[in-house]
């Protein structure tokens, strides 16, 4: 066990020592992702693609994920619904659409809760790689309570592209796509194609298995694993996790009974386990607890009294040893003085 904290600590130096060039190849490396994901949707107009025809797709990526890296947030929320209209915008009314949806987030919510906004974005990209347990848990850790609120929206959120991408299928679409009409046909269907837009979505709201369930019991536990993580007990952050995987388990296991859901339940179940283990992991890098050297203070001002428990961190730079001295004139009493080793 020494040696893993031992190496722990030398990651947590290292993180801290080149923190300055780690995050900001931590976001582009984010910014690649989310670009790489908006730019495969490919149902872009005519018209606007030869914006895009100057370079590669790798290099297109390269470039919007240099830009997402040092942009502020709300100026990234700016670029990505911009970016996601563009790629719509063969189908101009679902692209109009998803505009207005888009920038309602941002105007209502993204804008003045930029730090955790980014929670919307994480939870769309856990969700497309089927491993979206994980975001409830680090939200609950990390976050405040009302993290559940940009939680639920990127569950929203991804729903609701799932059925935008089932409306931009040549099967479903209506018809004909903005690029084979004039702009006065256009303006003139898009009442009526609102209207086809404004009933799916709505439709969807009441859809419990596309989004409903996972985002109550995303909700709960997001709620349980902040509550848990902070009360004074040992090991409370790790309790809470493992109580966290269990509420997620349960809770699909729940919607699938009652509410009809469509999760598999053996995949959930081992992708709520590899994401605590994630989580764990990520905790441990995060800081390591001493509960054996646990320390409750009490004092007093004219105001208040003060009870505060103190837990210090394991901080380990090299591997903990003693080495037993023996003083030969002291042989008769048989004394023995303890001295740390010296590396």
């Amino acid at each position: 066990m020494e040696q893993v904290l031992i190496a722990r600590e030398v990651v947590v130096k290292f993180f801290k020592r080149f923190e300055v060039f780690i995050l900001p190849v931590l976001k582009f490396i984010l910014g690649w992702v989310i670009f790489s994901g908006i730019n495969s949707i490919g149902n872009m107009h005519d018209a606007v693609s030869p914006l895009t025809e100057f370079a590669s797709p790798t290099l297109l990526n390269l470039l919007f994920a240099l830009l997402f890296t040092v942009m502020p947030m709300n100026m990234s929320w700016i670029f990505i619904i911009v970016a996601v209209t563009a790629q719509l915008s063969a189908n101009l009314e679902l692209a109009i659409a998803t505009f207005i949806f888009l920038m309602f987030i941002f105007l209502f919510y993204a804008r003045m809760a930029p730090k955790e906004s980014i929670l919307i974005v994480f939870t769309v990209i856990a969700s497309h790689f089927n491993v979206p347990y994980l975001i409830p848990i680090m939200a609950g850790l990390y976050f405040p309570i009302t993290a559940v609120i940009p939680v639920t929206v990127g569950v929203f959120v991804y729903a609701q592209f799932e059925e935008f991408f089932r409306l931009m299928s040549p099967a479903a679409a209506t018809a004909a796509t903005a690029a084979d009409r004039e702009l006065a046909d256009i303006l003139t269907d898009l009442p009526d194609a609102f209207a086809g837009i404004y009933t799916t979505v709505a439709g969807s709201l009441l859809d419990t298995q596309t989004w409903l369930v996972p985002a109550i019991v995303f909700a709960m536990v997001i709620v349980l694993v902040h509550f848990v993580s902070r009360q004074a007990i040992d090991f409370a952050k790790e309790i809470a996790i493992g109580l966290g995987c269990v509420m997620t388990i349960f809770g699909f296991i729940i919607g699938v009974l009652f509410a009809e859901s469509t999760v598999n339940i053996g995949t959930m179940i081992l992708g709520t386990v590899i994401c605590g283990v994630i989580a764990v992991i990520i905790r441990f890098f995060d800081g390591v607890l001493d509960y054996q050297r646990t320390e409750s203070v009490q004092f007093e001002d004219d105001n208040n009294y003060y009870h505060v428990r103190i837990v210090p961190k394991v901080v380990m730079t090299k591997s903990q040893r003693s080495v037993k001295r023996i003083r030969p004139e002291n042989l008769e009493g048989s004394e023995i003085e303890n001295l740390p080793d010296e590396e």
